[in-house]
């Protein structure tokens, strides 16, 4: 099993860094056969994926997607099927930010930042404007003809405080807009799970739970959207589950 990076950034964070950049982003996932997702017959084509599709941009036909086999899914003692398939959503999700240029090492983080740094300085002098400050600048060197000991100064490096001060931004961004936000969509969801069946409702319960203790209200707006999305999936497989019995 490959080992994960010290460093490494979770898929939460950099999904919340990608809205940042673009802020009508959305994430789409889905049970898909290999085949429908370009995947040989033979490296996999005829197995059965937990699909992550994110859209950048509103109405922009192109997307990109990550993938982790069903096969994967492992679900503890006493766990549901279904919180295998979250942890499955979350995997894909970070495959599909990795392809979108989020990586998930804070050390290849750090170079994307300096790109995007370098586009905005090379953008602001091509339109005739003052630079935009860098994100982070190291301090101004002389070089003389043919001395290459030195770092030419119009390359700049990101400081490991500084890429955590824009983790700790994205951090800082996961709370409600306002209280008023909070209690409206608190109650909601709160609805949602008294709508369910007792069996349901108790899943529900136990996903709260696991996630974090069953907090309510709950101040992390991304532990919010997770629970939200489960419970979404719950009233799905109900439906579901009633359409097959009408069938049947």
């Amino acid at each position: 099993m490959a080992q994960i990076a010290e460093d490494y950034v979770s898929p939460s964070v950099r999904w919340g860094i990608c809205k940042q950049d673009y802020p009508d982003a959305v994430v789409e996932f889905s049970q898909r056969l290999g085949a429908e997702i370009g995947i040989p017959e033979n490296f996999g084509g005829k197995d059965q994926y937990c699909v992550a599709q994110i859209t950048l941009r509103l109405g922009d036909p192109d997307v990109v997607i990550g993938y982790k086999p069903i096969s994967d899914a492992r679900s503890g003692k006493g766990d549901h099927p279904s919180d295998a398939w979250n942890v499955l959503c979350t995997k894909a999700l970070g495959r599909a930010l990795k392809r979108a240029g989020y990586a998930d090492t804070s050390g290849e983080m750090r170079v994307m930042v300096q790109y995007k740094q370098r586009n905005a300085e090379q953008d602001a002098t091509r339109g005739g404007i003052e630079t935009p400050p860098a994100v982070a600048t190291s301090p101004m060197v002389t070089i003389a003809p043919g001395d290459l000991s030195h770092t030419s100064p119009l390359v700049t490096e990101v400081k490991d405080e500084e890429l955590e001060a824009i983790i700790a931004e994205v951090e800082v961004a996961d709370v409600w807009g306002s209280p008023a936000e909070s209690e409206a969509q608190h109650a909601l969801l709160k609805a949602k799970v008294l709508a369910l069946p007792t069996e349901y409702a108790d899943r529900a319960r136990e996903s709260h739970e696991k996630l974090n203790g069953r907090q309510w209200p709950m101040d992390s707006v991304a532990q919010f959207n997770t629970l939200q999305n489960f419970i979404d999936s719950l009233h799905l497989e109900w439906e579901a589950a009633g359409k097959e019995d009408e069938e049947s």
